[in-house]
């Protein structure tokens, strides 16, 4: 039996924990002198979260069981419930008045997506809605539940479960010394990456304010545009270089971080992971570098505009330095495969995530070794080390899911876009988190245009593709509703 008491006291806490961060924005409007309303809209959600989660949480239940189904149905619960909190602000100040839209841009936001409903009027938002609207990334880019195990003192090893729901991508063996030693550190060198990027996009020429917004956009890898014309509005290459280092930078895994931290950087270096991921961007800069050539007839700047797009997408970002619907098919198919793959687990991007393929396509070069010899024992490594045939099934199956979830969504969204490539890049970027894509729904498409439907349909989606989808899929099956 789910342990509901316990559920609804830690929700209480998370609500608690929003409304102190939304004080943030607050100030940000009071330093910017934003209207009143725009400010009584902070100041409502403020005491409407203290007000609901202080009657959540005003007694902490005596019974403290905590294990995985509880772990993932407050995952998924949270990721649901949060978003409502955090889209008061919009509808309240007249920003977003339609509570679908809202809902979607928070959803957006939190799950790091980047799509939004304001494709042509971001830039006319209050600075306190402006910065509202990145610092979502911000938050869920390490996970808006990770917090809660320094909330609660006494929450332990329990954290486990909360880390496996929420964190992206498969785990070998690391979450339970990072639960007990290493998250407050993680999040010290998170937020000092973001500082830093901050200041050195802003030594570029980009007004502090921007460059904040910017590299909270970078480092949660979600990329909300803050100008229609994304990063091509700056016209700088010094900018465009530095974002896709910085987007490169935190498409790889937090744990890397944490390792330099330590000392223990010969381990970065060996990781396969690492050398895959490096791979990829390598290849697919090389290639759309040589075939986007002839568009625009000078080496430099066919380099310099693959490379920013594909570690852009790569990392999920989705920020955009030039027209991408100018290029060739072929490049298009790339940032594609792109879309797909996503960056490395454990870090703030989603996703397939490198490692998965990379495993798959050594169970496909195995499976193809034991056809020609049916009586050898052909092990598959993984940095240096045999892997679980447990794991290997788990990599299997979410591959399976996570297609047969596409093609649900695919179908069920077709009844709302004109063409296929709209409902193919609409449902691509929702479940891998990405926002922008090739085609109608780009960097500067109209996700405003669609139904009501097909945005909760994509919040929904967004929600699956940041908790790698098995959280919900729980939280919505019929038993898990008969436990709560």
């Amino acid at each position: 039996m789910i342990n509901r008491s316990y559920i609804v006291y830690i929700l209480g806490k998370l609500i608690l924990v929003l409304g102190g961060l939304l004080v943030v924005p607050l100030l940000i409007g009071l330093f910017f002198k934003n209207s009143l309303s725009v400010l009584l809209s902070f100041v409502t959600t403020i005491l409407v979260c203290g007000f609901v989660g202080g009657f959540m949480c005003r007694k902490e239940p005596d019974n403290k069981d905590f294990y995985a189904h509880e772990g993932l149905a407050l995952a998924a619960l949270a990721w649901f419930i949060l978003p409502f909190f955090g889209a008061i602000p919009f509808i309240l100040s007249g920003a977003i008045p339609n509570v679908i839209d809202a809902y979607f841009e928070t959803v957006s936001g939190f799950t790091t997506t980047g799509a939004s409903v304001l494709s042509s009027t971001m830039h006319a938002l209050p600075e306190s809605l402006l910065f509202w609207r990145s610092f979502t990334l911000l938050i869920g880019g390490m996970g808006m539940l990770v917090f809660i195990i320094y909330v609660i003192p006494d929450f332990g090893a329990k954290g486990i479960y909360i880390m496996r729901a929420e964190l992206p991508g498969p785990i070998f063996g690391k979450v339970e010394s990072r639960v007990s030693k290493s998250i407050l550190i993680l999040y010290c060198i998170y937020l000092s990456m973001t500082f830093i990027l901050a200041i050195l996009i802003f030594l570029g020429g980009v007004p502090f304010f921007e460059s904040v917004l910017l590299s909270m956009g970078a480092a949660a890898t979600g990329g909300f545009n803050i100008h229609p014309d994304s990063i091509k509005f700056y016209n700088s290459p010094y900018l465009e270089i530095l974002l896709s280092v910085a987007m490169l930078i935190f498409g790889m895994s937090f744990d890397f971080f944490y390792l330099i931290f330590v000392g223990k950087f010969r381990q970065v270096l060996k990781s396969e992971e690492l050398k895959w991921y490096l791979g990829i961007v390598f290849v697919s800069t090389t290639f759309i570098t040589l075939n986007t050539f002839p568009v625009y007839g000078n080496l430099w700047t066919a380099f310099k505009n693959a490379f920013f797009n594909v570690t852009s997408v790569s990392s999920t970002t989705a920020y955009t330095n030039t027209n991408i619907g100018a290029w060739p098919v072929t490049s298009h198919i790339v940032l594609l495969f792109l879309m797909f793959v996503g960056a490395m687990s454990g870090s703030t991007t989603s996703g397939l995530k490198v490692v998965r393929i990379s495993i798959f396509i050594k169970s496909i070069k195995q499976e193809i070794r034991r056809m020609i010899s049916p009586h050898r024992v052909l092990p598959i490594t993984y940095d240096k080390k045999q892997l679980d045939t447990s794991i290997l099934r788990s990599i299997n199956f979410y591959l399976v899911t996570y297609m047969g979830v596409f093609l649900v969504v695919l179908l069920l969204i077709s009844f709302d876009t004109q063409s296929f490539s709209a409902a193919f890049n609409a449902v691509i970027s929702a479940l891998s988190n990405i926002g922008a894509s090739l085609d109608l729904l780009g960097p500067g498409g109209e996700y405003v245009a669609l139904s009501g439907f097909s945005k909760i349909l994509l919040s929904i989606t967004m929600i699956m593709g940041r908790l790698e989808i098995y959280p919900v899929l729980i939280l919505l099956s019929r038993s898990t509703w008969k436990k709560l």
